[in-house]
């Protein structure tokens, strides 16, 4: 290989490590193809002074494309682009956490936003398999055919935002505990709620604020126990043993988590769009990634409640 060519990679993959949050958690998709990838883009974006929730909003509109596409599509070479555009959409949506962590241009809008533009994404990609499935009723009543898939969309969706919120929330955790200030962003609705009272009414800081404060108390009221882990630890503070003790179980816990994120999801669903096989892509959400929420929604708060006691 060309030795310019062997440092252009090997400056790409310090700048990966540079922007990454915490080597351990990390899919091996996202590791290995889809960092490097998107790092491209985010020195172009950086170059060209754009800043993070710019990329989020790219990165919606190529996901929202990719989808109507795939919705309006009659022939394998649409749904080829749609899913080229869905498969670019992830590689932006990890190039804006990129282009935050190496400029430090972090904002309260920022999360929340990266949730919104995920879930716009796949509510059009949820979309997009009804209405293939529309018109291909495999039962007697086409009405019935068509209020249960009118049924089957809301149900998946909402599952979906569930599925999604459990990783963002406990690799947070996670590199709180383990005292990685680099890639940390947990916080408390209660001090997002005192942040939005003080900011000016009327200001763009004070409406990103609310839909914070909405998307971490979501979070939050999902995981009981982990809030009174949290609340001992505010009060009394973290311990050695304390933090030895979560990660010696969170280490593999939080591995699995990345089941749920955008990757597997995202190779199942155009997968079964291609095959026309969009039944099974929708079921995939409740049958399969469901049951691992809930397991390691259990095992999480089983932990928390485990450790109480030392703190």
């Amino acid at each position: 290989m060309n030795a310019a060519i062997k440092e252009r990679l090997n400056t790409v993959r310090r700048d990966v490590g540079e922007a990454r949050k915490c080597e351990n958690i990390n899919d091996p998709v996202d590791t290995y193809v889809i960092d490097e990838v998107a790092m491209i883009w985010s020195k172009l974006c950086i170059r060209l002074h754009i800043i993070p929730n710019v990329v989020t909003m790219l990165s919606m509109l190529n996901g929202v494309a990719g989808g109507v596409m795939l919705a309006v599509s009659h022939s394998l070479w649409m749904d080829l682009l749609g899913a080229l555009l869905v498969i670019h959409s992830v590689v932006l949506d990890a190039s804006d956490g990129q282009v935050a962590r190496l400029t430090k241009h972090f904002s309260p809008l920022g999360r929340p936003l990266d949730g919104l533009s995920d879930g716009t994404v796949y509510f059009t990609l949820y979309l997009a398999c009804i209405l293939r499935l529309w018109n291909r009723s495999p039962l007697g009543s086409v009405n019935l055919w068509h209020g249960l898939l009118l049924l089957l969309l809301p149900v998946v969706f909402l599952l979906y935002v569930a599925q999604c919120q459990l990783p963002d929330y406990f690799k947070n955790l996670h590199m709180y505990m383990i005292d990685n200030a680099h890639g940390h962003e947990l916080d408390r609705a209660r001090n997002i709620q005192e942040r939005h009272r003080e900011a000016p009414r009327g200001s763009l800081n004070r409406l990103s604020l609310f839909f914070y404060y909405q998307y971490t108390s979501t979070q939050e009221r999902r995981a009981p126990k982990t809030q009174e882990l949290l609340d001992a630890i505010e009060e009394n503070g973290k311990n050695q043993a304390l933090c030895d003790a979560f990660y010696e179980t969170s280490r593999s816990l939080v591995k699995k988590t990345n089941f749920l994120t955008v990757n597997l999801r995202t190779f199942v669903m155009l997968l079964c769009m291609l095959l026309h096989q969009e039944l099974l892509g929708l079921l995939f959400t409740i049958v399969v990634l469901e049951p691992i929420r809930w397991a390691l929604l259990w095992k999480y708060e089983r932990l928390s409640q485990r450790l109480l006691p030392l703190v």
